[in-house]
Parts: structure tokens; sequence; C-alpha cells
């Protein structure tokens, strides 16, 4: 029997923790091995006396050589980088006018409009979907990452005034 506090911590705290960290960590883990384990590897049948699944034996460069270089992976990137970071400063400082106005300024609405914005941050975005996708048409950016950039902030911005 576990006795004293030191035991009961053990039992009760660091080795749910481990096993919490353990399966948080174990697809990174597996993506970094699999990364680097060539397709011979990757393709053998689990009952083969020489199967390593958490392991590579040869590793190689290959797959990362293929993904950069007979790919539109970095063209892929730059594009989700730079959607995500123009409407989340988008979000952020519409976010951050709306909430400083909501939580410092004094005014008869001040509450209403409060709820109102949570409101609408649980509205289904599917709701959003037909007048964002006539607003999208009107302004020819179908296909553009401003279409993106338009759409994302429609999300954010209430979250950001709420939060």
């Amino acid at each position: 029997m576990i006795e004293g506090g030191r035991g009961k911590r053990w039992a009760y705290f660091y080795c749910p923790l481990f096993f919490f960290i353990v399966g948080l960590l174990f697809p990174f883990y597996w993506m970094l091995v699999t990364t680097f384990r060539p397709d011979g590897e990757l393709y053998r049948p689990w009952n083969r006396a020489n199967y390593t699944p958490f392991w590579t034996t040869n590793p190689t460069l290959e797959h990362i050589y293929y993904l950069f270089r007979e790919t539109l992976f970095s063209a892929w990137l730059w594009n989700t980088m730079f959607i995500a970071i123009v409407s989340t400063m988008i979000s952020l400082f519409c976010g951050l006018l709306a909430g400083y106005a909501l939580a410092r300024l004094r005014f008869r609405l001040a509450g209403g409009l409060g709820t109102s914005i949570f409101v609408t941050y649980l509205v289904p975005p599917t709701l959003l979907f037909i007048p964002l996708a006539d607003i999208i048409r009107t302004f020819r950016l179908a296909d553009t990452p401003w279409a993106l950039i338009l759409t994302y902030p429609t999300f954010l911005i209430p979250f950001c005034t709420w939060l």
C-alpha cells in the first residue's frame, strides 16, 4: 500500500502526468521517425522478423528532398503563414479596440452590446457563409488569399472582443 504524501503524489499526479505526456508527444515522435524512414521500411509488414516500428535503421532525407523539390510546399507554406498573420493582426486590432471600448468606456448600451458580441461568437459559421460568399463574389476575391483574409476575422473578431 502507498504510504505518506510522497507515494500518493506519485500515484495521483506523476503517473497520470507521465502517461499524458507520452500520449501527447508520441504522435510527434512518430512523425519524426517516419520522416526519415525509407520507403522500404515504411511498407514492411508488421510480422517480418526485422520490423522495427519505433525507430528507423537506415535514415534518409529522400522524403524531405521530395517535399521541397517536387511539390509546391514552399508556396503553400508561405500562403498559409501570410493568411494567418494578416487575419490574426486584423482580428487582434479590431478586437482590442472593441474590447477596450466595452470594458473601459461607460455608455448606455455597453452591457447589451457586449452580450450581442458574445452571441455573435456563438452563431454557427454556416449561417455566415451565404452573405460572405456574396461579398467575396461581388468583390471578385474568389480563389485569392484575400477571400480567406476577409473570412477569418468574421470568426476571430467576436472571439477576441469577448476574450
